[in-house]
C-alpha cells in the first residue's frame, strides 16, 4: 500500500496538530520513518476486537508488531466490524485511519501522556484525556485468540486477552517521512583513516599549518570551528591566486 509521505521539516512538535490528527512521534518498520497520528478523544469508542459469535478467530495477517494498517485490513477482511468502520472514518476531512499495532500505542503512551491534554490520570478536564482503562492494538497474538493491549498510563506494558473483551479504540495513521536528500558517509575518527583524507592537502606547507592548529596529529580528532577553519583554508586560496 502506498503512503503518502511528509518532509521531515514539516513535522510539528508532539502534540500538534498534523494531517487531521494529533502528532505523536516517529516510529520506524520496513526499513523506514514514519509519523504517527493519533486521532484524539473525540474518536474514541469502546468495543470488543471482534464482536460475532462462534469461535474466536486467529488472523494471520494482523500479527504485525508495528504496521497497524496491515493488522486492520486482515481485521476487515475477516469481517471485523470495528475494523471496517474505522477503515472507512473521514477525520477532520482526512482519509486513511487504522486501529493502532502495539508498537504504535507504544509510541503514543511514551510520549502523548507527558502532555497535559492527554493527562494519564484521565481527569475529566483534559480534552484528549484516554477515557478508558486500556485500548486495543490491532496486533493479535501469534497462534492464540488473544490480542495485544495497553494502558495509557507512563508505567503500563502491553497485555494480552480474549477478543471479546470491550476496551477502548483510539484510529492513528502514518505518513512516510521522506529520506534526505544528502545523507553524510559514516564518521570516522580512526587516525589513519583522517591521514589518508588529508594527505592530499598537506602537500601545501600554509594548509598544513593550519590543519595542525585543528587537528589532533595523535588521535585525528578535530577541535574547534569549522567557520573558523573555512575562513583559514580561503584565506589561503586567496593569497595563492594574488
Amino acid at each position: 500500500m502506498k503512503r503518502r509521505e511528509v518532509s521531515p521539516a514539516a513535522l510539528p512538535q508532539i502534540g500538534h496538530m498534523l494531517a487531521g490528527g494529533f502528532y505523536a512521534g516517529r516510529i520506524f518498520f520496513d526499513g523506514a520513518e514514519y509519523a504517527l497520528i493519533e486521532a484524539g478523544r473525540e474518536y474514541e469508542c469502546a468495543a470488543p476486537w471482534w464482536d460475532h459469535s462462534g469461535p474466536r478467530p486467529r488472523i494471520r495477517g494482523a500479527t504485525h508488531r508495528f504496521d497497524g494498517m496491515a493488522n486492520t485490513l486482515a481485521m476487515s477482511a475477516e469481517g471485523c466490524t470495528i475494523a471496517t468502520k474505522v477503515l472507512g472514518m473521514n477525520m477532520r476531512g482526512t482519509w486513511g485511519w487504522h486501529i493502532p499495532s502495539i508498537e504504535e500505542l507504544q509510541v503514543i503512551r511514551a510520549n502523548l501522556t507527558q502532555l497535559e491534554p492527554w493527562d494519564h490520570r484521565m481527569c475529566a478536564h483534559a480534552p484528549q484525556a484516554f477515557g478508558h482503562h486500556q485500548y486495543w492494538s490491532s496486533t493479535q497474538k501469534a497462534n492464540a485468540a488473544t490480542a495485544w493491549l495497553m494502558g495509557m498510563y507512563p508505567w503500563a506494558i502491553p497485555d494480552t486477552n480474549w477478543v471479546s473483551k470491550i476496551a477502548g479504540f483510539r484510529p492513528v495513521k502514518v505518513l512516510k517521512i521522506k529520506a534526505e536528500v544528502f545523507i553524510h558517509a559514516p564518521h570516522s575518527d580512526e587516525p589513519d583513516i583522517v591521514a589518508r583524507n588529508l594527505s592530499g592537502l598537506v602537500a601545501c606547507p600554509a594548509i598544513e599549518a593550519v590543519l595542525e592548529r585543528f587537528v589532533n596529529e595523535d588521535a585525528g580528532r578535530f577541535y574547534g570551528r569549522t567557520d573558523e577553519l573555512v575562513a583559514e583554508l580561503a584565506r589561503i586560496g586567496a593569497e595563492q591566486r594574488t
